[in-house]
């Protein structure tokens, strides 16, 4: 199949299948005499493989080594795949929680201000950020 037929397949771009080829997440798919490429069923599910890492937001090299993964599935491959998804969750966690602290030095602001209801010009919240 041609590019844009894997990137309609896939529900993707033929950017992003360009980008994964040239990160190499993707193999280099063959050419014609007249240099096209041509993809095939490995490519599309490779394809697929990604674009479902991507929505976990695993970065592309936890993509890679996830591949090789699901390409050398051999016990040791298989607890460096649990590993990554491990230590990203651990990323997710501590994301989390910088993420509360974050809503609550906000809520602490936003109740130091109460709108045009301010003390003779004076703002709670414009004076706690300006010190």
């Amino acid at each position: 199949m041609w590019i844009s037929e894997l990137a309609k397949k896939a529900g993707c771009t033929v950017e992003s299948i360009r980008f994964y080829e040239n990160h190499d997440l993707i193999p280099r798919p063959p050419r014609t005499e007249s240099n096209y490429r041509v993809y095939g069923p490995a490519h599309l599910s490779r394809l697929l493989f990604i674009r479902h890492c991507r929505s976990l937001d695993l970065s592309l090299n936890e993509i890679r080594t996830l591949a090789d993964v699901v390409e050398n599935s051999e016990k040791g491959e298989l607890i460096r795949a649990h590993t990554i998804v491990e230590e990203h969750l651990k990323a997710i966690d501590q994301k989390i929680e910088d993420l509360n602290h974050l809503r609550d030095q906000l809520n602490s602001l936003h109740s130091r201000c109460h709108g045009e209801d301010h003390d003779h010009g004076r703002c709670g919240l414009i004076e706690e950020l300006t010190k």
